[in-house]
């Protein structure tokens, strides 16, 4: 209404009606705009949200391609899309495509923001990637009886091809074993000292490959000790010899012992060395001897002397034959020199033989050197094999061994074997020494010797 000196005048038409409410717009355009991921028939896309919203809620968001070659774009989504991400489907191999994406809210769709370059719609290959976090830990310790469980994620593009392997483990006997498309996990349940070691985890695919490596320590007593074998037998000590168990951590050695005949054990004594001397013994008394390992879970079962022992000193034989000589007076001049012959003879046999390493293919034994060498140097070793079932003895050295071990090669892996061994001196050969005890030729749980 207008006012004046003679009043106020009628009133104006009434306005339309008018909302308070803040002033709207369409949102600004998405500020980046990427590709993550190409495939023959797709391509994803992921983008940020917009830096003004047109003072109102954005309520989702607008995806529009075209073909690079046509310039004509449409809109993709049927729907608007609500997620910052976007995965374009049904595409043409081999094709390239534009992409932009605009945003939405009340007011109406935004400014858009375009893919700076164009996409061709291919399989993007990615070598293979072990994804590991901040605590991830290539050691596991675990007690003996408990469930060993391994898990590795992965990632790769094609998807990688899995695998688990432990050096000289089946692991198909022992291990269960699940693989997808992005993780694997490997499960041992039970366990024993038998699955430590190390476990290797490796993908694969066109594009390359990845490895890891798991420690796994299995707190578990040891294994048996190695075999035993006797030296220095005298009236009243002997001293025994043995070889380490396979798997490491032995702290020491507990060593027992009973006379021929007992069903009772008693301790002989302590030690952290690999020989050690039992004294106190009564001559002439058969004694058997057995061996354990420990270490900071316990004792290992026993290892057992493959036989018994007499305590006694051993018996010197003469080291020529006099039995043909006779005696005769000899007469020389004062001055005068004259020899006397005395014939040699071949050697003693060397002791039986021990087998001390055992391997698919290869056998390592040792023996003592002959009680006596027959009145000369002994010069060498004849090592002879035959496997168990058979009678016949095979020559295994062309050449004389020099020393009181041979490591035996050529075994057939599952067949069992026996070996002896002839001493050499300038006479001639002994006498074979006792068989060894058989034993299959096949590889130790755990580690392989040869």
């Amino acid at each position: 209404m207008a006012e004046n000196a003679a009043g106020v005048g009628p009133p104006s038409a009434v306005s339309r009606l008018i909302k308070c409410r803040e002033p709207v717009n369409p949102p600004s355009a998405p500020t980046v705009v990427k590709v993550t991921d190409t495939s023959k028939t797709s391509v994803s896309l992921e983008w940020t949200t917009p830096v003004f919203d047109g003072g109102m809620e954005i309520i989702g968001y607008v995806i529009e391609m075209c073909k690079a070659d046509l310039g004509e774009w449409h809109k993709v989504n049927a729907e608007t899309c609500i997620a910052t991400k976007y995965t374009v489907t049904d595409l043409e191999a081999g094709e390239h495509y534009k992409f932009r994406v605009s945003a939405v809210n009340g007011a109406g769709k935004g400014e858009s923001c375009e893919v700076p370059a164009t996409i061709q719609a291919t399989d993007r290959l990615s070598s293979p990637e072990i994804d590991i976090d901040a605590n991830f830990k290539q050691t596991h310790i675990v007690r003996a009886g408990a469930t060993i469980r391994l898990f590795i994620a992965f990632l790769g593009k094609p998807v990688p091809t899995a695998t688990w392997s432990k050096a000289d483990s089946d692991l198909s006997l022992r291990a269960d074993i699940h693989i997808t498309d992005s993780f694997s996990t490997l499960t041992v349940e039970n366990c024993n000292r038998n699955d430590a070691g190390k476990y290797v985890f490796t993908v694969e695919n066109v594009s390359g490959s990845k490895s890891i490596a798991f420690t796994v320590k299995v707190l578990d007593t040891p294994g048996p000790p190695g075999p035993i074998t006797f030296k220095d037998v005298t009236r009243g000590s002997i001293t025994l010899m043995w070889d380490a168990p396979v798997l490491d951590g032995v702290t020491g050695y507990l060593l027992e012992m009973k006379q021929k005949g007992s069903d009772y054990w008693v301790e002989a004594g302590h030690t952290k060395q690999l020989t050690f001397t039992v004294e106190g013994l009564l001559e002439n008394n058969e004694y058997e001897f057995r061996v354990k390992a420990k270490n900071d879970a316990g004792y290992s079962e026993p290892r057992e002397a493959f036989s018994s022992v007499i305590i006694k000193e051993p018996q010197i034989e003469p080291t020529a034959d006099l039995s043909g000589i006779t005696r005769q007076l000899i007469t020389c001049k004062a001055g005068s020199t004259f020899t006397i012959d005395i014939p040699i003879i071949p050697p003693s046999p060397p002791t039986r033989p021990e087998v001390y390493s055992v391997s698919a293919n290869a056998m390592a034994i040792r023996w003592e050197e002959p009680y006596h060498d027959g009145g000369s140097k002994i010069t060498g070793y004849w090592i002879e094999k035959k496997e168990r079932n058979t009678i016949l003895w095979v020559k295994e050295n062309n050449v004389p061994s020099f020393e009181c071990n041979y490591k035996v090669t050529g075994l057939v892996e599952g067949l069992e074997y026996q070996f002896r061994v002839y001493a050499l001196n300038a006479a001639g050969v002994s006498k074979a020494s006792e068989a060894s005890r058989p034993l299959v030729a096949q590889n130790p749980v755990g580690k392989c010797i040869f």
